[in-house]
Formats: C-alpha cells, sequence, structure tokens
C-alpha cells in the first residue's frame, strides 16, 4: 500500500468514527492531503546540493466550508503535517524549517471550492535554507542527539559525541560519519559488535527509521525533513 492509500484509509477512520454525520463537505479532506502533496512537489527548489521543498502551507476554504471543518482541523493538521514529513522523508527533500499547515476562511471562494499555497519559511529567516540537523535518538528514553559535525564517535567513554550509558558498550564503539550528505556508521572493533535493524554489520549506510544496537541501547536515526517537529 502507498503513501496515499495509507494516508486516506487512516484519515477516512478518522473523520468517520469521530466526526461521522456531523461531517458534510463538498470538500474531501482526502482531496485536500492529495492538493498538499502537489503543492509541496511544486515548490521544489534546489540550493547547495539538496532539494528544497515548502514547509508552511494555507489551506483557503469557503465561509461553509470552513465552518464544517472547523471542529476537524486540530487532526487534520496533525495528519496533513504527519503526511508531508513523511513524503519529504522518502524523497529525501529538506525542509528549510518545522512544517506547518494552517487553514483560513476566503470569503470569495464558493461551497466546495479551495486553494492551497506553500511557502519556504526558515527557522532562521537569516537564511532561507538553513536545513535542520539529522538526530539520533534514544528509544527507551527520548533523548536526542543533533548529528551536526561530520564525524561522531559513540560508545561508553566520555571523550565521545554520543555517550552510551551502558557497561555492554565498549568505550570506542562506533562512529558516525557524514559522505556527500548521507550517514554512514562504522563499528570500531567493538566487543559486542554493532547491530542496525537486528543486523550484525561492519559498515552501513543509514536510512531514516534505521534502529541502531550498541550493547543493550537501541537509537533510531532521523533525517531532518521526517523528524520530530
Amino acid at each position: 500500500m502507498g503513501l496515499v492509500d495509507e494516508f486516506e484509509n487512516r484519515l477516512e477512520r478518522v473523520v468517520e468514527g469521530v466526526f461521522s454525520k456531523a461531517f458534510r463537505s463538498d470538500v474531501e479532506p482526502a482531496e485536500l492531503g492529495r492538493r498538499l502533496l502537489r503543492e509541496m512537489e511544486a515548490g521544489k527548489s534546489v540550493s547547495v546540493g539538496a532539494v528544497y521543498v515548502p514547509n508552511d502551507y494555507v489551506i483557503q476554504l469557503s465561509p461553509d466550508d470552513f465552518g464544517r471543518f472547523e471542529g476537524l482541523i486540530p487532526t487534520l493538521r496533525g495528519e496533513f503535517g504527519t503526511l508531508l514529513k513523511t513524503n519529504a522523508g522518502q524523497r529525501r527533500w529538506r525542509l528549510p524549517g518545522p512544517i506547518n499547515v494552517r487553514f483560513e476562511q476566503d470569503d470569495s471562494l464558493k461551497a466546495g471550492k479551495f486553494e492551497v499555497e506553500g511557502f519556504h519559511l526558515a527557522a532562521d529567516p537569516s537564511d532561507p535554507y538553513a536545513a535542520e540537523p539529522d538526530e539520533l535518538v534514544q528509544l527507551d528514553t527520548g533523548r536526542s542527539w543533533n548529528l551536526d559535525s561530520d564525524e561522531i564517535t559513540l560508545g561508553r567513554s566520555s571523550t565521545n559525541g554520543i555517550v552510551v550509558d551502558d557497561p555492554n558498550a565498549s568505550r570506542n564503539h562506533a562512529q558516525l560519519s557524514r559522505r556527500a550528505d548521507e550517514w554512514w556508521i562504522t563499528d570500531l572493533d567493538s566487543t559486542n559488535g554493532t547491530l542496525v535493524n537486528d543486523a550484525m554489520i561492519k559498515e552501513r549506510r543509514l536510512s531514516h527509521g534505521d534502529r541502531i544496537k550498541i550493547g543493550a541501547t537501541e537509537l533510531e536515526y532521523r533525517e531532518a525533513a521526517s523528524g520530530i517537529t
């Protein structure tokens, strides 16, 4: 099942389960989601070897449709944000800042009509293409580390960039290195080895969502385009 199909099935359950008969409109939430994806692709911009896409979106609805959607807006903002983040992550597109989806009422629109616009809104206004760093998240604690240098070591020693407080981890266990805008992990001849998605590795390129196990500690690699904002 593709990304759009999964999104539409989930959205259908949300709308029918939460709002059921109370929600009726000529504008379908799934149709808005598809339009957001098209707007993301249409707004692509290439900068410094990376593809950036809009992160700030405005959905304009007629007064009638806005009134019908009003109670659903908080749920839809979350669902649309997840859809856009996942789409950007799968395509390795970058975002200039956190994703935000807004709904506005446009009195000039007739019922059943809507407009969607996407904008590049930088987290740092002085740099319109300031990319968020990728990150590593420890799954049992939620602690995260930004990957903001080209080489980062992991291990039990306090001299590591990422200290793994685990007696089963070696003092200098593994190393993360950035190569041509991709992250690789290399085992540093550790005693118990390094696993990625339950497979023992010597060296491996990381993809969004990969789970790394060092000793008894599990971490997840998250690319900025799909990370938590």
